[in-house]
Protein backbone atom coordinates (compact mmCIF):
# COMPACT_ATOMS: atom_id res chain seq x y z
CA UNK A 1 0.00 0.00 0.00
CA UNK A 2 2.93 2.43 0.43
CA UNK A 3 4.42 1.95 -2.77
CA UNK A 4 0.63 3.04 -4.15
CA UNK A 5 0.76 5.70 -2.08
CA UNK A 6 4.39 6.96 -2.50
CA UNK A 7 3.70 6.44 -6.84
CA UNK A 8 0.34 9.04 -6.80
CA UNK A 9 2.91 11.49 -4.96
CA UNK A 10 5.42 11.52 -7.79
CA UNK A 11 2.39 11.75 -10.23
CA UNK A 12 0.73 13.93 -8.57
CA UNK A 13 4.52 16.00 -8.64
CA UNK A 14 5.07 15.18 -12.37
CA UNK A 15 1.49 16.73 -13.07
CA UNK A 16 2.27 20.49 -11.11
CA UNK A 17 4.75 20.78 -13.66
CA UNK A 18 3.26 22.57 -16.45
CA UNK A 19 3.84 22.01 -19.92
CA UNK A 20 5.61 25.74 -20.43
CA UNK A 21 7.48 25.08 -17.75
CA UNK A 22 9.37 22.09 -18.75
CA UNK A 23 9.61 23.63 -21.98
CA UNK A 24 11.16 26.90 -20.15
CA UNK A 25 13.48 24.10 -17.86
CA UNK A 26 14.48 22.15 -21.37
CA UNK A 27 15.90 25.48 -22.91
CA UNK A 28 17.67 26.40 -19.74
CA UNK A 29 19.33 23.23 -20.14
CA UNK A 30 20.10 24.09 -23.46
CA UNK A 31 21.29 27.11 -22.94
CA UNK A 32 23.63 26.31 -20.18
CA UNK A 33 25.03 23.33 -22.12
CA UNK A 34 25.69 26.11 -25.36
CA UNK A 35 26.76 28.50 -22.52
CA UNK A 36 29.39 25.72 -21.58
CA UNK A 37 30.21 24.50 -25.26
CA UNK A 38 31.32 27.99 -25.75
CA UNK A 39 33.26 28.65 -23.08
CA UNK A 40 35.21 25.21 -24.14
CA UNK A 41 35.97 26.74 -27.19
CA UNK A 42 36.86 29.73 -25.72
CA UNK A 43 39.78 28.30 -23.60
CA UNK A 44 41.06 25.82 -26.62
CA UNK A 45 41.21 28.99 -28.74
CA UNK A 46 42.84 30.97 -26.24
CA UNK A 47 45.32 28.19 -25.49
CA UNK A 48 46.25 27.59 -29.30
CA UNK A 49 46.46 31.42 -29.82
CA UNK A 50 48.94 31.48 -26.87
CA UNK A 51 50.87 28.20 -28.28
CA UNK A 52 51.15 29.96 -31.39
CA UNK A 53 52.25 33.44 -30.35
CA UNK A 54 55.56 33.12 -32.01
CA UNK A 55 54.85 31.75 -34.99
CA UNK A 56 55.37 33.48 -38.24
CA UNK A 57 52.03 35.03 -39.22
CA UNK A 58 49.72 34.35 -41.25
CA UNK A 59 49.52 36.67 -44.43
CA UNK A 60 53.00 37.63 -44.29
CA UNK A 61 55.40 36.60 -46.57
CA UNK A 62 56.95 33.08 -45.52
CA UNK A 63 60.36 33.07 -44.77
CA UNK A 64 62.71 31.17 -47.40
CA UNK A 65 64.18 28.40 -46.12
CA UNK A 66 67.05 26.34 -48.04
CA UNK A 67 67.09 22.40 -46.44
CA UNK A 68 68.12 19.10 -47.91
CA UNK A 69 66.30 16.19 -48.07
CA UNK A 70 67.23 12.45 -47.28
CA UNK A 71 69.07 11.81 -51.16
CA UNK A 72 71.13 15.62 -50.39
CA UNK A 73 69.35 17.44 -52.81
CA UNK A 74 68.39 21.21 -52.10
CA UNK A 75 65.06 22.46 -51.55
CA UNK A 76 64.43 26.41 -51.20
CA UNK A 77 61.30 27.22 -50.89
CA UNK A 78 61.36 30.26 -53.22
CA UNK A 79 61.95 27.84 -55.98
CA UNK A 80 58.42 26.44 -55.04
CA UNK A 81 56.97 30.49 -55.96
CA UNK A 82 54.11 30.46 -58.25
CA UNK A 83 52.85 26.73 -56.66
CA UNK A 84 50.94 25.94 -53.03
CA UNK A 85 52.93 24.71 -50.82
CA UNK A 86 52.28 22.89 -47.18
CA UNK A 87 54.97 22.65 -45.18
CA UNK A 88 54.97 20.60 -42.43
CA UNK A 89 57.07 20.63 -39.19
CA UNK A 90 57.21 17.38 -37.44
CA UNK A 91 59.63 15.36 -35.09
CA UNK A 92 60.36 11.74 -34.80
CA UNK A 93 59.96 11.75 -31.43
CA UNK A 94 56.32 12.80 -31.75
CA UNK A 95 53.51 10.23 -31.37
CA UNK A 96 51.12 12.72 -32.34
CA UNK A 97 53.11 13.28 -35.99
CA UNK A 98 53.04 9.58 -36.44
CA UNK A 99 49.35 9.61 -36.58
CA UNK A 100 49.31 11.87 -39.82
CA UNK A 101 51.76 9.70 -41.77
CA UNK A 102 48.99 8.29 -43.64
CA UNK A 103 47.49 11.46 -44.11
CA UNK A 104 50.08 12.94 -45.40
CA UNK A 105 51.07 10.13 -47.65
CA UNK A 106 47.32 10.46 -49.15
CA UNK A 107 47.62 14.30 -49.66
CA UNK A 108 51.32 14.03 -51.44
CA UNK A 109 49.17 11.22 -53.82
CA UNK A 110 46.25 13.90 -54.57
CA UNK A 111 48.32 17.33 -54.57
CA UNK A 112 48.30 18.47 -58.02
CA UNK A 113 50.44 21.78 -58.84
CA UNK A 114 50.69 21.48 -54.98
CA UNK A 115 54.18 20.69 -53.17
CA UNK A 116 54.44 18.98 -49.33
CA UNK A 117 57.17 19.22 -47.94
CA UNK A 118 57.61 17.63 -44.87
CA UNK A 119 60.69 19.24 -42.25
CA UNK A 120 61.91 16.81 -39.42
CA UNK A 121 63.00 18.83 -36.82
CA UNK A 122 65.49 16.20 -35.30
CA UNK A 123 67.25 15.84 -38.90
CA UNK A 124 70.77 15.89 -37.45
CA UNK A 125 71.58 12.26 -38.08
CA UNK A 126 70.45 11.53 -41.59
CA UNK A 127 71.08 8.08 -41.54
CA UNK A 128 68.59 7.30 -38.27
CA UNK A 129 66.12 9.50 -40.13
CA UNK A 130 66.13 7.53 -43.40
CA UNK A 131 65.76 4.55 -41.41
CA UNK A 132 62.80 5.80 -39.93
CA UNK A 133 61.76 6.96 -42.99
CA UNK A 134 61.70 3.93 -44.87
CA UNK A 135 60.44 2.23 -41.70
CA UNK A 136 57.20 4.08 -41.66
CA UNK A 137 56.44 4.26 -45.40
CA UNK A 138 56.55 7.90 -45.91
CA UNK A 139 56.13 8.71 -49.20
CA UNK A 140 56.12 12.18 -49.38
CA UNK A 141 59.57 14.65 -49.22
CA UNK A 142 61.15 14.90 -45.87
CA UNK A 143 63.89 17.65 -45.58
CA UNK A 144 66.18 18.24 -42.52
CA UNK A 145 65.46 20.57 -40.57
CA UNK A 146 66.97 21.79 -37.07
CA UNK A 147 66.34 23.27 -33.99
CA UNK A 148 67.09 26.67 -35.74
CA UNK A 149 64.82 25.97 -38.49
CA UNK A 150 62.12 25.87 -35.75
CA UNK A 151 62.87 28.96 -34.32
CA UNK A 152 62.85 30.82 -37.44
CA UNK A 153 59.22 30.13 -38.21
CA UNK A 154 58.48 30.26 -34.40
CA UNK A 155 57.46 26.33 -34.18
CA UNK A 156 56.80 25.22 -30.61
CA UNK A 157 54.13 22.74 -31.48
CA UNK A 158 54.77 19.69 -33.22
CA UNK A 159 53.44 18.81 -35.74
CA UNK A 160 52.61 22.68 -37.05
CA UNK A 161 52.24 22.78 -40.89
CA UNK A 162 51.84 26.29 -42.67
CA UNK A 163 50.14 26.62 -46.08
CA UNK A 164 51.93 28.94 -48.54
CA UNK A 165 49.71 30.91 -51.39
CA UNK A 166 51.20 31.38 -54.63
CA UNK A 167 52.45 34.31 -54.24
CA UNK A 168 55.26 32.97 -51.61
CA UNK A 169 52.34 34.55 -48.58
CA UNK A 170 51.21 32.26 -45.22
CA UNK A 171 47.64 31.60 -45.92
CA UNK A 172 46.87 30.14 -42.43
CA UNK A 173 48.50 27.80 -40.41
CA UNK A 174 47.73 24.60 -38.11
CA UNK A 175 48.87 23.19 -34.92
CA UNK A 176 48.18 20.01 -34.15
CA UNK A 177 46.85 16.48 -35.26
CA UNK A 178 44.37 17.49 -37.98
CA UNK A 179 42.71 15.54 -41.01
CA UNK A 180 43.75 14.67 -44.29
CA UNK A 181 40.38 16.54 -45.06
CA UNK A 182 41.95 19.54 -43.28
CA UNK A 183 44.98 19.36 -45.15
CA UNK A 184 43.87 18.37 -48.25
CA UNK A 185 41.23 21.83 -47.75
CA UNK A 186 43.72 24.08 -46.77
CA UNK A 187 46.30 23.11 -49.40
CA UNK A 188 43.33 24.09 -51.46
CA UNK A 189 42.42 27.24 -50.33
CA UNK A 190 46.20 27.89 -50.56
CA UNK A 191 46.50 27.54 -54.05
CA UNK A 192 42.95 28.96 -55.14
CA UNK A 193 44.24 32.27 -56.29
Amino acid sequence: MGNEAEQRQQDEGREAVSPGLRSRLRQSRLLRFAGEIALVLLVVGAVQGWRGRDLVADGTPAPDLALRDLQGNLHRLSDYRGRPVMLHFWATWCGVCRQEFGALNTVEAARGDAVLLAVAEDGDDAAALRRFVDEQGLTYPVLRGSDSVSRQWGITVFPTSFYIDREGRIATHQMGMTTRWSMRFWLWWAGRG
